[in-house]
């Protein structure tokens, strides 16, 4: 119908939890990150001797370890930004409904007093 509005609070606001729980996630995906680099620290030799492959490579891996984590934080950020977001148009969706009620209760009480 024109005119008229509505909209699933319950909904939006689970979808905010699904979003969340997906921040949770990334949140656990850099310890994990740092736990498995951690396990192979080294693999590639003994730097600083005559290991060319290890001299080589260790600067590498590091600077690839470094931009993954880099990389990880700022992308747990905008998701928490989003769910921010997604909890606040919930918010922004429910107080005119809210307001509305409150509304109708206080025009209710203002009747029942005129009588």
């Amino acid at each position: 119908m024109a005119g008229n509005y509505s909209a699933d609070i319950q909904a939006i606001l689970q979808k905010s939890r699904y979003l969340a729980d997906a921040v949770r996630y990334g949140d656990e995906m850099l310890p994990r990150f740092e736990t498995g680099v951690a396990a192979y620290a080294g693999w590639w030799g003994d730097e600083g001797g005559d290991d060319e492959f290890a001299n080589a490579v260790g600067d590498q891996v590091r600077r690839e370890t470094e931009q993954i984590v880099t990389t990880i934080l700022p992308m747990t950020t905008a998701f928490m930004a989003l769910v921010d977001a997604v909890a606040a148009e919930a918010d922004h969706v429910q107080r005119p409904q809210i307001q509305a009620l409150d509304d109708i209760g206080a025009h209710g009480s203002e009747s029942e007093n005129r009588r």
